[in-house]
């Protein structure tokens, strides 16, 4: 474990703990700036004198959203935050500085996010239909301040790691009396337990089968089919990190009750409440909201049982990173005019986002190879009936598939550099990739026997 980690895991269990003092503050103000103190403290420890970047950008996109025009607040913020993120940010020794450091680098992503989604919001709001079921026209967008930015950028809540909050799920978790009847310990505590799982299988799987094996001459010199093998373990060590850190984020939101909502409400990840109307009518009714039931499914950024059962890939990414992923369906792929690339320009993004190495983009752009492919056996597995032999074979293939699929890919985004990755995949002489492309031409050619209609059975 390096010292980012160390640091990047303090600091988490930090803001875990003090979510029970946070929680406990009554006056929205004095919670404010609770909030963006500790944030400002946290981000001090985590990125030192590079803390320079989040502010500078977030003053910047204080300044966007406070003078510049709702329509056109949203395209001057995804612009310059984009810009300095990628352009300067990523390559600041072009420039003479220091390059950033890991945990700079989170803060700084999550600060994309966050401030480019609030310019968006203010947009939405003012656009909204007279309706509004999904409460665009909320209070919270009533009057931004240019402060309220910056409450919002350095709250400590999710500052390191996210999830992704929206600034109306900020603004409700000061203002509404949700969090008030959550029960905070017993779902931190379910969490907590689910981490300790994954730390486990983490520390043994690490111990046995470090990925940084598989770039030795030994590796090199074991047989093909070790090899192939030797994918699944490594990746389940990486995908077992990221399932502990990201519940340790949820966990600092769970404590401090940032994203609890009433369930009638409908809420979804990243969104927030579907059915935004009835909030008003129960946080000003405290007999009713006792017999309410609150979860904090705003902040659900990963459905580890999920993605671990489900049988296609479609399915597994909707449930990985999930509030991030609303953000990129909502300020990418739904915003972005031609159809046809919304699907490549969201997910080529999504890699620019993460960083400039070639592992994201061969892991991230990768998908959409490989989704028509998996459309069409998850297309053969609907057909099939219910509870038969055809349907279990269908599903158990396409749960294969999807591991195969998200272990296959993952190397790259464990090893990152381009020669290593190409190195590794061609040690199994890009297996994934021909797989794929084999299945996907007999996936074409038997899908007019398998999918056939009543009438032509008949016939």
């Amino acid at each position: 474990m390096s010292w980012d980690d160390i640091v990047y895991v303090i600091l988490l269990l930090f803001c875990i703990g003090f979510g029970h003092l946070y929680r406990n503050i009554s006056d929205p103000i004095a919670k404010q700036w609770a909030s963006t103190l500790v944030g400002f403290a946290v981000a001090f420890i985590a990125a030192g004198t590079q803390i320079i970047h989040p502010i500078f950008v977030t003053f910047v996109n204080a300044l966007i959203i406070t003078q510049i025009s709702y329509k056109k607040c949203h395209i001057a913020s995804f612009g310059f935050t984009f810009f300095y993120l990628l352009g300067i940010f990523r390559l600041a020794d072009w420039y003479g500085f220091t390059m950033p450091s890991g945990p700079t680098n989170l803060i700084q992503m999550m600060l994309t996010l966050k401030l480019v989604g609030l310019a968006f919001e203010i947009n939405s709001a003012a656009t909204a239909p007279e309706d509004d079921p999904w409460g665009a026209k909320s209070e919270a967008f009533e009057k931004i301040q240019f402060l309220d930015v910056f409450h919002y950028g350095f709250g400590y809540i999710g500052l390191l790691t996210g999830p992704y909050y929206r600034y109306r799920t900020y603004w409700d978790s000061i203002h509404r009396p949700f969090s008030k009847y959550a029960d905070h310990w017993g779902v931190t505590l379910d969490k907590l337990k689910g981490i300790s799982c994954f730390i486990v299988i983490y520390l043994f799987l690490n111990y046995w089968y470090p990925a940084s094996y598989m770039l030795t001459d030994e590796f090199m010199e074991r047989s093909l089919f070790y090899r192939i093998l030797y994918i699944y373990p490594t990746f389940h060590v990486f995908k077992m990190r990221i399932y502990a850190g990201m519940a340790l984020s949820e966990c600092v939101c769970t404590m401090a009750g940032l994203g609890a909502y009433p369930k009638s409400s409908n809420p979804v990840a990243g969104l927030g409440p579907k059915n935004y109307q009835a909030i008003d009518s129960l946080s000003k009714n405290a007999d009713k909201l006792k017999s309410e039931d609150i979860d904090f499914e705003t902040v659900h950024n990963i459905n580890t049982w999920g993605v671990e059962s489900c049988t296609n890939v479609r399915v597994a990414m909707k449930m990985w990173n999930t509030c991030t992923q609303y953000w990129m369906a909502n300020c990418v792929y739904r915003r972005f005019p031609h159809k046809g690339l919304r699907t490549l320009v969201t997910f080529v993004l999504s890699a620019l986002w993460h960083g400039y190495y070639f592992g994201y983009y061969n892991t991230i752009c990768s998908i959409v190879l490989y989704l028509p492919m998996d459309d069409i056996y998850v297309k053969f597995n609907n057909h099939s009936e219910e509870n038969s032999l055809a349907k279990k074979g269908w599903s158990f293939f396409g749960w294969f598939m999807k591991t195969f699929c998200m272990c296959y890919l993952g190397l790259s985004f464990q090893v990152l550099k381009m020669a290593d990755a190409l190195t590794l995949y061609g040690t199994i002489y890009f297996v994934g990739h021909i797989l794929v492309a084999v299945l996907y031409v007999i996936g074409r050619i038997i899908k007019p026997y398998i999918l056939v209609k009543p009438k032509d059975k008949e016939g």
